[in-house]
């Protein structure tokens, strides 16, 4: 006779068991588990920043074609899912529970458009995620799920006002977006502006996709100003520069945020005007092996060796949660949340490649992942910084020049006042 405790221990054990070879990567037959990682996507594929999305996708690409083409995860290879935000907060809850469905391992996404829809939803999910975009609300975020691999737009709008006092820029006005998003990052500029020796004029504070802006200009350019301060979507821009073209004032500088780095920004202002006058913010890129190995994926993938704006963001981002699911032996976020950190911060033996950090890992060794966006060294609020580039199109935007680095350790003194 069976003893019915004894059976019940036993039993439970092989559950135990199982468990514990699905989480490792075998199944409960001892072989090696196979079957895809299924990776999230929550971008803003369409609306007014689609392109957005298209940044955060081309790196997300770019990622999974190096892990994949190097062993995958484990032996498991990462297969990509994408929900579409519309670049909308409430879109993007009904975009998230799309996703949960098909059971993620981890998510990219979304961005600063949509991350305060989501953001508490994510971490009740206990779904590792890598937001991407630099909104000021997530400088001091307290959720143990929620990464971020796109530096703060806190040190972004560091270094445009850091731009306009380095060029003799005293008397400035602004023109910026009613969305929560523009109005942290106008509130920021005004502080860093102003604390370093520059003077506001006047703030235009524009509704989106209005017909004209020509009281809007009209108000600002009576003072005068040395440059302008311009945060916008490209639609809006478009009538807002037309309007400053009409009325004779399309001939002050103009100082934009990441936005203004793009070719979609410099056709709103007028290729040969932006040219002249504005300039927009890079992430400054590294010139070492991990760049360099990204520009080989991204050119492998998109036929380009010119990345996206922030698609290093993404492409960083899966990677370390590779390597964090390599390093802890397991795909179970709840566990392997707790050594994204053991990767990518030091202490540990530098890498900078996939493959060569997976070696590292199989062979006991503590590493820290330095990146194709710079060190990706998370600080207790889990957000990583790195120095920015102020950067201008040529006549026909087939490429852009460095008009001035501004160094990390630059936009900390500006940062301090």
């Amino acid at each position: 006779m069976i003893n019915r405790g004894t059976a019940s221990v036993a039993l439970a054990a092989l559950i135990l068991a199982v468990l514990g070879a699905a989480c490792n990567g075998s199944t409960s037959s001892g072989t090696t588990n196979t079957s895809p990682i299924v990776m999230a996507e929550l971008f803003p594929i369409s609306g007014r920043e689609a392109f957005v999305g298209q940044w955060f996708q081309h790196g997300a690409a770019a990622a999974v074609h190096d892990i994949n083409n190097n062993g995958g995860v484990m032996g498991r290879p990462l297969n990509e899912t994408l929900a579409d935000t519309g670049g909308d907060p409430v879109d993007a809850v009904t975009a998230f529970h799309k996703l949960l469905l098909q059971n993620p391992t981890f998510m990219v996404g979304p961005s600063s458009l949509e991350i305060q829809g989501v953001v508490k939803l994510i971490d009740s999910a206990q779904l590792v995620d890598f937001m991407e975009g630099g909104t000021s609300q997530m400088d001091h975020m307290q959720y143990k799920y929620v990464f971020r691999t796109s530096a703060s737009d806190t040190t972004l709008t560091a270094a445009m006002a850091y731009y306009a006092i380095q060029k003799g820029y005293k008397k400035a006005v602004m023109f910026f977006e009613t969305t929560s998003d523009a109005a942290d990052e106008r509130d920021h500029v005004t502080k860093f502006y102003t604390a370093n020796g520059g003077q506001i004029l006047d703030t235009e504070n524009l509704a989106l996709h209005q017909s004209s802006y020509q009281t809007e200009v009209a108000k600002a350019f009576a003072f005068n100003p040395d440059v302008v301060f311009v945060k916008t979507d490209p639609q809006t821009g478009s009538t807002l520069f037309a309007n400053m073209r009409a009325q004779g004032h399309l001939n002050v500088p103009l100082v934009s945020d990441d936005t203004g780095s793009t070719v979609d920004y410099a056709k709103a202002v007028g290729l040969d005007a932006a040219s002249k006058y504005l300039v927009g913010v890079s992430g400054s890129p590294p010139s070492g092996p991990a760049w360099g190995h990204y520009l080989a994926d991204y050119n492998a993938v998109w036929n380009t060796d010119k990345p996206l704006p922030l698609s290093e963001n993404t492409y960083d981002a899966v990677v370390i949660a590779a390597l964090a699911m390599t390093e802890a032996k397991t795909t179970d976020g709840k566990v392997w949340v707790d050594h994204i950190l053991k990767v990518s911060n030091p202490p540990g033996t530098k890498c900078y490649i996939y493959a060569d950090c997976v070696k590292l890992l199989n062979a006991g060794t503590k590493i820290n992942f330095e990146g194709a966006s710079g060190p990706d060294d998370f600080d207790q609020y889990h957000n990583t910084f790195g120095d920015w580039d102020i950067t201008q199109f040529n006549a026909d935007a087939s490429s852009s020049t460095v008009v001035l680095h501004v160094p990390a350790d630059a936009i900390a003194k500006y940062m301090a006042g």
